[in-house]
């Protein structure tokens, strides 16, 4: 979030948000499931609007037009984080904590296996805490398509046999392929082929399985029944890997979440930013969710905000399943929200030029007569540039009253309202999905420059960007809001960077302020009122 100082006030410290919660170093010797009760205190805790009981977990909200209070209490003890474990399906890898979820073997996706709500949730709730059964991804993998360099990754690991032994489990389970293959073809189901048999007969490099293979013999690398492994086994690997894996590593409970168009949680990836580093993931429901219901989140981890067109190529490439075109997709829509608003606003939020979905299909955006690319393709690719100078310039040293590093900022903050400004006058939908993502890199590159470039920047200049920033940012938290509805964690961090925004703004440049002339803030009282909302 935007952290904003002028000269003559102090800094503004923003609100905890989700996910940004720092930890203190916990009691090594004490047992796991402690340690996830532990997280799970603090952040109740720390929460902006607790509830009036000493109760850990429970939340008092207003529901209903007659605004009455409806308790959702949630309380877990070690002997309860227990239980929960047991009935999981990897027992000697419980997770740190296991919240208000079960685990429903019975699903027509995900393998027929997925988390539902085991009571009523409110939004915020912590409901899974887990360390990544392997942590990050192998060099020779980075910056390539999934490969065997990552099976070997696993096979090279000191725990390679327990991490293979548990990867048994993921989907696709190792039982469940060697029965597939066991079928006669006509006898396979039609998922089954798509997204096992189909996979792994594309998977050819003989050369790299026989090297994983001749691998895995001689440092004693078995399956759990003691079986060596075979290519089957290999490919398995691998698919699991592209199934099941995050950017941040693999992770066993968490791969039981199923993916969602409209995701009931938010997976946070971990911090390694200095001392808060932290080797676990967390997940948090971001709206209320009925007992019963199912708990999903988004695969796309980094962007999580592109377009249709290029969601329905990465699902497909990567986990085989399809979204659909414009008229699969709004069925989708209309059975999940009875169409409601939110979801008439997660449609529009795909419309460009004179209310256009546009074409797609499971390679990605189609293009047009001339050969040209679809205009959400540019503006994602942008995009993609951008993000990746922002990258570079959080890795390079830094250093105030570095001239070039502030230039550098300074040029990136002022591209990426460019490219907002341009795209929305493109799009004609100024709650166009992609924007909000463009949006959202541009307070990220504000926050890098007040920053690192806090003591060369003069009070104009600081001024300046806030001003430029404004409506940028109330768009963005309209769009958000739409699209995400109200107690979605993006649209909390973007509610700090707005008030803190209006805060330095009202106290040192009221008069530039007014003259912004947004729509409903023609005074400083209307100014005042948002910000305190």
């Amino acid at each position: 979030s935007i952290d904003i100082t002028f000269d003559s006030h102090e800094t503004m410290d923003p609100f905890s948000c989700f996910g940004v919660d720092s930890d203190d170093d916990d009691d090594s010797n004490a047992p796991r499931n402690g340690v996830g009760l532990s997280l799970a205190e603090r952040f109740n805790s720390k929460r902006q609007n607790p509830a009036p009981s000493t109760s850990t977990g429970l939340v008092v909200e207003r529901s209903g037009s007659g605004g009455s209070e409806v308790a959702f209490a949630f309380r877990s003890s070690y002997e309860d984080q227990v239980q929960r474990a047991s009935s999981l399906i990897w027992r000697s890898r419980p997770p740190l904590y296991c919240g208000p979820i079960d685990l429903c073997r019975t699903l027509a996706e995900g393998g027929n296996r997925g988390y539902v709500a085991s009571q009523d949730v409110p939004p915020g709730t912590l409901v899974l805490v887990e360390e990544p059964l392997v942590a990050g991804w192998s060099n020779a993998q980075m910056g390539k398509e999934l490969g065997f360099e990552s099976v070997r990754y696993l096979l090279e690991n000191q725990n390679a046999r327990e991490i293979l032994h548990c990867m048994e489990e993921l989907h696709p389970r190792r039982e469940a392929v060697e029965s597939i293959f066991n079928l006669e073809t006509t006898e396979i189901e039609p998922i089954d082929k798509v997204q096992i048999v189909d996979m792994m007969s594309d998977m050819t490099e003989d050369c790299q399985i026989d090297s994983l293979l001749e691998y895995s013999t001689r440092k004693g690398i078995t399956n759990s029944d003691n079986t060596n492994l075979t290519a089957r086994d290999v490919k398995r690997l691998l698919l699991a890997l592209r199934y099941n894996g995050f950017d941040s590593g693999l992770y066993l409970n968490f791969a039981m979440f199923n993916h969602s168009e409209d995701p009931s949680c938010t997976k946070f990836r971990p911090m390694e930013d200095g001392a808060e580093s932290r080797r676990y993931s967390e997940a948090r429901t971001v709206r209320h969710v009925r007992k019963g219901e199912a708990l999903t989140i988004s695969y796309l981890e980094n962007p999580r905000e592109v377009s249709h067109a290029t969601r329905r190529k990465i699902l497909w490439d990567q986990h085989r399943f399809d979204i659909g075109d414009e008229g699969q997709y709004r069925k989708f829509l209309d059975s999940s929200f009875n169409n409601n608003d939110r979801g008439n606003c997660i449609f529009e939020a795909e419309l460009v030029a004179d209310g256009v979905f546009p074409l797609s299909s499971r390679d990605g955006p189609i293009k047009n007569h001339d050969g040209d690319g679809p205009l959400t393709t540019n503006i994602e690719k942008s995009l993609d540039d951008l993000e990746d100078m922002l990258m570079e310039l959080k890795s390079t040293p830094k250093g105030n009253g570095n001239s070039s590093y502030f230039d550098r900022t300074a040029a990136l903050e002022l591209t990426l309202w460019e490219l907002a400004t341009v795209s929305q006058s493109r799009l004609e939908n100024k709650h166009h999905i992609l924007l909000s993502r463009c949006r959202r890199l541009h307070l990220d590159a504000i926050e890098l420059f007040l920053t690192e470039c806090s003591s060369t920047l003069k009070d104009k200049q600081l001024a300046d960007i806030l001003l430029r920033a404004m409506p940028n940012i109330k768009l963005l938290l309209e769009s958000q809001t739409k699209r995400l509805g109200s107690d979605h964690p993006d649209v909390a961090r973007t509610n700090q960077d707005f008030a803190n925004a209006i805060q330095a703004l009202l106290s040192n440049s009221p008069k530039r302020l007014l003259a912004l002339e947004l729509r409903g803030m023609g005074t400083l009282n209307d100014w005042s009122r948002m910000e305190n909302r």
